[in-house]
C-alpha cells in the first residue's frame, strides 16, 4: 500500500469515527430525553437508559483509543515508507 493510501485510509477512518460518535451521541440524547419526558417506571427506567449510555460510551472510547494508537504510529510509518520508497522513486526520475 502506498503512503498516500495509508494516510487517506487513516483520514477516512477518523472521519467515520467522528460520524459514528455524533450519531451515537444523538441516539443517547434521544433516549435520555424519552426517559425523562414521559410517564415511566421512575428511576429504574432512567438507570437502565444511563447504563445503556455508559456501555455505548465505553465501546466508543475503545474505538477512539484504537484510532488514536494508529494515528500515533502514522508518522513512523510515513518515515519508513519515505526511507524505503523515496530513493527508488527519485532514481526513476533521473
Amino acid at each position: 500500500m502506498k503512503s498516500g493510501q495509508s494516510e487517506l485510509q487513516v483520514l477516512v477512518e477518523s472521519l467515520r469515527t467522528i460520524s459514528e460518535t455524533q450519531e451515537l451521541h444523538g441516539k443517547m440524547l434521544v433516549a435520555l430525553v424519552h426517559a425523562l419526558d414521559g410517564p415511566g417506571t421512575g428511576e429504574s427506567e432512567l438507570v437502565t437508559v444511563l447504563n445503556d449510555i455508559s456501555v455505548a460510551l465505553k465501546y466508543q472510547y475503545q474505538s477512539v483509543e484504537a484510532l488514536n494508537d494508529r494515528l500515533k504510529n502514522l508518522p513512523a510509518l510515513m518515515m519508513l515508507t519515505l526511507e524505503t520508497k523515496l530513493p527508488g522513486i527519485l532514481d526513476e526520475g533521473l
